[in-house]
């Protein structure tokens, strides 16, 4: 689950009064599902939010959330899967690992700390540093912004686009200056849906705000356009759709701003994954822009 539907579901949750408890990974050595910083949320009624693992520690952590619940001590808790003795409570991970959990509640009587102020942070457009404290010790770790991504062109092969970004937790903007693209096809999964004028992007999309930008337009006239704008943003990741002599003939059509993409511009978009379809092609895209957007934090 993303940082952004755990950041939605703590929303959620605290508007209905619900207590809750905030499961932090602080510690890890070897192989786990999840490193220092991960999170989850758990309601008393076993509903939660966040993985710390793929579904195999929820169910213990439910207990100890319990008691945390009804007694309102923090509690750290233990998960050593570096042997076999995991068998003997009926985990069975094989993880070779272990997981140390820091346990709180949080309630609207604390004004739902430490995770309101986790929660600001997990949101901003910009990493922050967040910490929880067990025992004396603080721990801490950053945070990375939710992927901006702008799709410019609304035609049918753009919808898995948006629907699989909206699963990663990606802010999501469609755009196209057809506006019959845009009513007829289903977009219900953006954040921002807008028609544009090619030759007056920045003025209406802040260009720069964007991690990553794509061109799909399938018109290229107007691909060009773009592509000359585009050229002159922050955006670490410029995709543009097509085959490569597609490529080679719109970036000759620009002026001196190609130099800018430098290497920003992939085309063909997307990881050789043997993409043959409008939703394999989507998942071949997301996977190269995640890819460039998570070397950019190493």
């Amino acid at each position: 689950m993303s940082t952004r539907a755990l950041v939605e579901s703590f929303h959620a949750w605290s508007s209905e009064h619900a207590a809750l408890v905030l499961c932090t990974v602080i510690e890890t050595a070897g192989s786990t599902y999840s490193k220092a910083g991960t999170q989850l949320l758990m309601r008393l009624d076993g509903r939660h939010a966040g993985l710390v693992s793929g579904g195999c520690l929820e169910g213990d952590l439910a207990e100890h959330a319990r008691q945390v619940l009804d007694t309102g001590n923090a509690k750290v808790v233990t998960y050593d899967m570096r042997d076999d003795a995991d068998d003997l409570w009926g985990i069975g991970l094989g993880c070779n690992g272990l997981m140390k959990l820091l346990l709180q509640r949080i309630t609207a009587a604390d004004n739902w700390q430490p995770f309101a102020n986790i929660a600001t942070a997990l949101a901003a457009e910009d990493p922050r540093t967040v910490s929880v404290e067990a025992a004396g010790e603080c721990f801490s770790w950053s945070t990375r912004p939710w992927t901006r991504l702008l799709v410019l062109g609304a035609a049918p092969d753009a919808e898995p686009v948006i629907r699989l970004a909206r699963d990663l937790g990606w802010l999501v903007t469609v755009a196209d200056h057809r506006e019959h693209y845009l009513q007829a096809n289903d977009f219900s999964q953006a954040d921002h849906i807008c028609q544009v004028t090619p030759g007056d992007l920045q003025a209406q999309l802040a260009l720069n705000e964007y991690h990553a930008i794509v061109i799909m337009s399938h018109h290229l006239e107007t691909d060009s356009k773009y592509l000359a704008e585009v050229a002159k943003s922050n955006a670490m990741y410029v995709g543009l759709l097509g085959p490569v002599a597609r490529k080679n003939k719109l970036l000759e059509s620009l002026d001196s701003s190609a130099g800018e993409l430098n290497d920003r511009l992939r085309g063909p978009v997307g990881l050789d994954i043997g993409a043959d379809s409008p939703e394999s092609i989507a998942l071949s895209l997301l996977s190269e822009i995640q890819s460039v957007i998570a070397d950019s934090y190493k």
